[in-house]
């Protein structure tokens, strides 16, 4: 009998145990609900059990399902707050400071995760960035095989320290909306660098999809930890016959760690080496070596001293008086911080030493100068300033193997982490930056990126909530000549996207960077969304549109071209008109001549072309020279009059 009693009070209690309300992460503390729309509250429980909800002076009541999840919708509210909300179930949870506004999600890849601490005038910015009535949420950075239900995080006020790891242009656009619509917002950054469309579409968005739709039905059934194996000895298979192409690398030692450096070129550090204006580092990617003196009194001798490097892109080998420090594989975000044994140090000229791999992307030294350094008992010496430098391998072929599964191995993987644990939120709309990781494909671009957005808004049950998205910024070199381009062409897919309903465009082709791919002018990106979005979702009398190319018509040896959104007209930014190009029936194209004729009007001609029929403008990576803005300062959208084939046409 004993026995029986015993078991029934521990049943109890285990059941008592489990049923509890618990609620997902982006049900809490300090959230923003989406104004004027049905707004839905969920969380889990025990079958069967009841929940009651109080808010607003008002109470709501449901019971858990069979499956252990409840949700219980209220009706529209209009903005307003703080508010508190009170739950009760088996156990009792009270959240506060909630607000209903405005609640917009900001996505893509790395312009959209892009911090605000590393934007332009990053100090001043940061430390004005105090609005209560704006609320931060960062979806965590996880890969999933299937659809998650939550996320790890918290709703945090808009604070300085809070802002300066948040998306710039979320911030910035939230900002603007806050302070002119005077409603709460709520941004929710869901983004993650790098990282292609196809992994932003669910497996039914990518049904019956020709290039990953079979793939996307698959992806619950991969088998990742076989995959990472493999791919962990493929990778360092190819860095190993990386780094031996390294002329500093001779019968494994590293020879340049304790060479003269007399002859090496001077460069100054801390930064990235293709940001330093040298030729030879420009778009550069391989291994460089890096050489720096510094003076030591008897003073400083006398302990251990820390050398201090920041983060470094990718991998590092650090030599003090040609002696191996420290050394760190690739390791995204990894501060370099070495001890120099004392034994090291030595009165007078001391030579600190880094060579560094970059595979891709961005290379060299990731910090700014006052985290430059090396300490001794006696001071501490700023390492900022001129160094020394020599390249000792160039990479030209990129077929560097994934070291595991990432964002991009598999499509769906992006949308089953940040976007599914979002869907039963009501929401306002959707800022989007993302095609640079697609950057070879804009034909395919063409027809994933509607494709995205009809599922998106498919899986939030809210079939035309605005997406409003940037049009990628310019990058890399000026061309010398007229030639094709991948980045046009999928700036051109973003522009035929604007044929999706309640969408909308701004251009970012003059706010960007030649040697940087994420340009730190984020606060215009932000404004110009904002614009938009009052124009286009809150229907106020803003001046957001750019102008954009309606018609052509041939006239002799020049070609006409007709332009809306022109507003009192369309002019020149600086000087003569850039960056048209004109080309005849054989398809040549040369750079043009161009002139604005009328209020929305531009004649097109080149001495070279007699027979004109088509003409295009800022077509190409980097249209540094493409000057025609609108009446009210917003840049002409790139366009052509043709359709012929791109470079892009059937990449997959």
């Amino acid at each position: 009998m004993i026995k029986i009693i015993l078991f029934i009070c521990l049943s109890c209690l285990s059941f008592s145990g489990f049923a509890t309300i618990k609620l997902p992460s982006l049900v809490g503390n300090n959230m923003v609900l989406q104004r004027e729309k049905p707004i839905k509250i969920w969380g889990y429980g025990t079958p069967g059990e009841k929940i009651v909800l109080k808010f607003a002076e008002k109470d709501f009541t449901t019971t858990t399902s069979s499956s252990g999840k409840w949700e219980i919708t209220m009706p529209k509210m209009k903005a307003g707050g703080p508010y508190q909300m009170v739950l009760t179930g088996e156990n009792k949870i009270t959240l506060s400071n909630i607000l209903i506004g405005d609640l917009w999600i900001c996505s893509g890849q790395s312009n959209m995760e892009f911090n605000l601490k590393d934007v332009f005038n990053a100090d001043r910015e940061v430390n004005a960035a105090n609005y209560p009535q704006i609320r931060l949420y960062s979806i965590d950075k996880q890969i999933s095989l299937t659809e998650k239900e939550d996320t790890k995080g918290s709703w945090n006020l808009c604070t300085s320290d809070n802002a300066k790891y948040f998306s710039a242009i979320g911030y910035f656009f939230g900002r603007r909306i806050n302070q002119d619509l005077k409603v709460p917002i709520g941004l929710i950054n869901a983004s993650w660098g790098g990282t292609v469309i196809e992994s932003w579409i669910c497996k039914d968005g990518l049904l019956n999809e020709e290039t990953f739709g079979k793939k996307a039905q698959e992806v619950s059934k991969f088998d990742t930890a076989t995959y990472n194996k493999n791919q962990r000895l493929l990778n360092n298979k190819w860095v190993a016959d990386f780094n031996r192409q390294d002329e500093g690398f001779k019968d494994g030692n590293y020879i340049w760690g304790n060479a003269n450096s007399s002859n090496w070129n001077n460069i100054n550090m801390p930064n990235g080496w293709e940001f330093t204006g040298k030729p030879d580092l420009w778009e550069m990617d391989g291994i460089v070596w890096f050489k720096k003196e510094v003076e030591l009194t008897e003073k400083d001798l006398q302990q251990n001293a820390i050398l201090n490097l920041g983060v470094i892109l990718n991998a590092d080998k650090t030599f003090f008086n040609g002696v191996l420090i420290g050394e760190t594989d690739d390791a995204w975000g990894k501060v370099r911080n070495y001890t120099i044994p004392k034994k090291l140090l030595k009165i007078g000229k001391n030579t600190i030493t880094v060579r560094i791999e970059n595979y891709g992307g961005d290379g060299g030294f990731s910090n700014k100068a006052d985290q430059f350094y090396i300490y001794t008992n006696e001071k501490t010496t700023n390492l900022a300033g001129e160094w020394k430098y020599k390249i000792g391998y160039k990479l030209t072929t990129y077929n560097r193997p994934e070291k595991q599964i990432n964002p991009n191995t598999l499509p769906t993987l992006m949308y089953n982490n940040m976007i599914s644990p979002l869907v039963d939120l009501s929401i306002k709309g959707v800022l989007w930056y993302q095609g640079e990781s697609n950057w070879d494909r804009g034909y395919q671009y063409r027809e994933l990126f509607p494709r995205m957005i009809s599922d998106w808004r498919m899986k939030f049950k809210d079939k035309d909530f605005p997406f409003l998205f940037v049009q990628l910024a310019n990058y890399h070199k000026k061309s010398d000549n007229p030639a094709d381009s991948y980045l046009a062409e999928v700036r051109e897919a973003q522009d035929l996207t604007q044929k999706v309903e309640n969408t909308g465009m701004v251009t970012a082709i003059d706010v960007g960077d030649a040697a940087n791919i994420h340009p730190k002018n984020k606060q215009e990106v932000g404004r110009r969304l904002a614009l938009l979005a009052e124009k286009q979702v809150y229907n106020l009398d803003a001046d957001s549109l750019s102008s954009s190319y309606e018609s052509f018509k041939i006239n002799g040896n020049s070609i006409q071209l007709k332009f809306k959104n022109v507003y009192d007209g369309l002019k020149s930014k600086s000087g003569i008109l850039g960056n048209f190009q004109i080309a005849g029936a054989n398809k040549v194209w040369y750079w043009a001549n161009a002139k604005i004729t009328s209020k929305n009007t531009i004649d097109v001609s080149s001495d070279k072309v007699q027979d004109p029929i088509a003409v295009r403008y800022a077509w190409e990576d980097n249209p540094a020279e493409a000057n025609v803005i609108n009446s009210k300062g917003l840049p002409l959208f790139p366009f052509r009059t043709d359709d012929w084939k791109g470079i892009s046409y059937g990449k997959k």
